[in-house]
């Protein structure tokens, strides 16, 4: 029987994908363009900056390694091939990314990735973002499908630079208050990206660190495996979590996010008196800690060094961050309850 092929794009955003290397100066002019190539076990990087180019691939290794420790416990299997990683980088580019694979009976094959944005948001910010995709990929290859949009965007948003997740955090104060919040039951069902990219993107976010914050960043993937063997997300959400169904669940993230965010202690469903199982303890989300002084081209730089909570930010007024976003942008709004189960973008072809 014809081996069946899924080709997935996963990408932090779009704005500077879809042309070669070759292809992004005029034609006649690639004479012009120095490209440098660095390879490491398991990369090859292109970049014009050579030093640049170390960087990345010393980082990329570090949280090859790191980031597969930190989600599931243990290191990744070799790849067949070195993934090609190129980078696009000035000081002033938005940071964006995108990394494509294709996965053949449960294997993933064909790992290409696109880094974009200043030399600081690269390393800090777009490349464990991207790494975390790969390392998703991989794991949960055998299952023949992608995890979950929200899921996937939001775990590979937790471990980007406080910088960006701030960013994240405020989107999604506005987001909800224009209206623009995703129900659960949707949200759980989204096989593709919605057409508003963006707020599934601060809303994966804030409920991947309410549920991770809760947890720790394994029992999320076990939450993940759960879900995956039938789409029962309810069965997955209990046996993890506690919470009895989507709806409550929804419920005690709308009321954190409402009242300001920072700890879960108080909306867990221990907590909210629907389960007295304690096993899934709170946890800080933390990132084991890489190598001391990870000596790159032109600095010492060490991965993960500034992402060590996975929370959203606190305030500085002892209100809570979403609160104080909350006060700018008018009254608390809460996200709308959850509807009929419904399956939002294309068609995934198997």
């Amino acid at each position: 029987m014809e081996a069946r092929k899924l080709v997935y794009a996963l990408a932090l955003l779009f704005g500077c994908m879809g042309q070669a290397w070759s292809q992004v100066v005029p034609a006649g002019h690639q004479a012009a363009v120095r490209r440098f190539v660095v390879e490491t076990p398991h990369f090859r990087v292109f970049a014009a900056d050579p030093g640049l180019a170390q960087e990345v691939g010393q980082m990329a290794e570090a949280y090859r390694k790191h980031l597969a420790l930190h989600w599931l416990g243990q290191e990744l299997a070799p790849w067949a091939d070195k993934v090609p990683v190129t980078v696009q980088s000035t000081p002033t580019m938005p940071a964006s990314g995108e990394t494509k694979y294709t996965l053949v009976a449960g294997v993933v094959r064909d790992f290409r990735m696109v880094v974009c944005g200043s030399r600081e948001r690269i390393l800090d910010s777009v490349l464990p973002h991207e790494m975390t995709h790969t390392v998703l990929a991989t794991h949960f290859a055998r299952a023949g499908k992608p995890i979950p949009r929200w899921a996937d965007e939001g775990a590979c948003t937790t471990v980007e630079d406080q910088s960006e997740r701030n960013k994240h955090d405020t989107m999604l104060v506005r987001f909800l208050s224009e209206g623009r919040g995703i129900p659960f039951a949707s949200l759980f069902a989204m096989r593709e990206y919605p057409r508003d990219m963006m707020p599934l993107y601060a809303q994966g976010y804030s409920l991947c660190a309410f549920l991770i914050a809760q947890g720790g960043p394994r029992q999320f993937i076990k939450f993940l495996e759960r879900g995956m063997q039938d789409e029962d997300w309810v069965t997955a959400v209990s046996e993890n979590y506690g919470y009895p169904k989507l709806g409550k669940l929804q419920t005690a993230w709308n009321q954190w996010v409402s009242d300001g965010g920072g700890s879960v202690t108080n909306y867990t469903a221990v907590a909210l008196g629907y389960t007295r199982d304690t096993s899934a303890t709170l946890a800080s989300a933390t990132l084991p800690q890489p190598p001391s002084g990870l000596q790159t081209a032109s600095s010492s730089v060490s991965p993960v060094s500034s992402m060590v909570s996975m929370e959203p930010m606190t305030s500085t007024t002892g209100k809570g961050y979403y609160q104080d976003q909350f006060q700018k942008h008018g009254t608390p709004i809460q996200v709308s309850q959850p509807g009929p189960m419904q399956t939002i973008g294309g068609t995934l072809y198997r």
